[in-house]
């Protein structure tokens, strides 16, 4: 007698959709999901039921790469998925937000950045981490570090962080930095601000004038249990996002 799927326990059925469908490396949905062959997309026209359940999972558990994102690419993606794939998402890496003007009482941040950041913030209701990236956190900070005013510097945080915390739901925020990459008072600004420090090494590479560090957002995150109703195919054309949400 063949097995249904469906009268397995739970457990084991979240097993099968973590072995299909999570991702050590974080996705990066809007310069092309590359990732789309390992998706095993049948598992997703199953039916409805496991629809619903590899979908949760999918969104929730895996880590979204949003670094190369313009805010306009972020909130085409998060409106293709669906209002309630978008609000499984837990996990976005993202760039540490540019600031514009740093003089006394005038620091501002870039258009860009404040779009990208509310259209995140906006369209994922749950979200849980975010994750800077090593290499826009260590430009900002040298800048930063650069400065002979203190109160400029923690003006600039301040405004960053305030930032970070629109979004209502976050729980920690993960800055990527080189160990010896920024001031003992960036850092004490930092900590202060509740941030949690991701330090690596610097490494440079031999030969070339580019460096780089260990890095790749990599951080465990719970499962939840939160199901949608969202019903969609996914494929391996060059559809695939634009598919994600009927």
């Amino acid at each position: 007698m063949p097995a249904n799927f469906l009268k397995l326990p739970s457990e084991l059925r979240n097993s099968v959709y973590e072995l299909c469908l999570l991702h050590q490396e974080p996705i990066d949905p809007c310069t092309g999901y590359n990732q789309r062959q390992e998706l095993t997309p049948g598992l997703f026209r199953t039916n409805k039921i496991v629809h619903r359940e590899a979908s949760s999972l999918f969104y929730a558990q895996n880590r979204f790469d949003f670094t190369a994102a313009s805010p306009e690419d972020v909130a085409s993606f998060l409106g293709t998925i669906g209002r309630n794939n978008a609000d499984y998402i837990r996990h976005v890496c993202v760039n540490f937000p540019e600031l514009h003007h740093l003089e006394p009482r005038e620091v501002t941040l870039e258009d860009g950045s404040i779009g990208t950041f509310a259209n995140i913030q906006s369209g994922c209701a749950n979200l849980k981490t975010l994750t800077t990236s090593l290499y826009t956190t260590n430009a900002m900070m040298l800048r930063l570090d650069a400065l002979d005013n203190l109160k400029i510097v923690t003006e600039a945080l301040k405004l960053v962080d305030t930032l970070f915390r629109a979004s209502a739901s976050l729980q920690e925020i993960i800055v990527e930095v080189y160990e010896d990459g920024q001031s003992d008072y960036i850092r004490r600004e930092m900590v202060k601000h509740g941030w949690t420090i991701s330090a690596v090494e610097y490494v440079e590479e031999w030969g070339t004038d580019r460096s780089f560090g260990d890095i790749d957002c990599d951080h465990d995150h719970g499962s939840d249990d939160h199901l949608g109703d969202d019903d969609y195919d996914i494929d391996n054309d060059s559809d695939f996002w634009r598919r994600a949400a009927d």
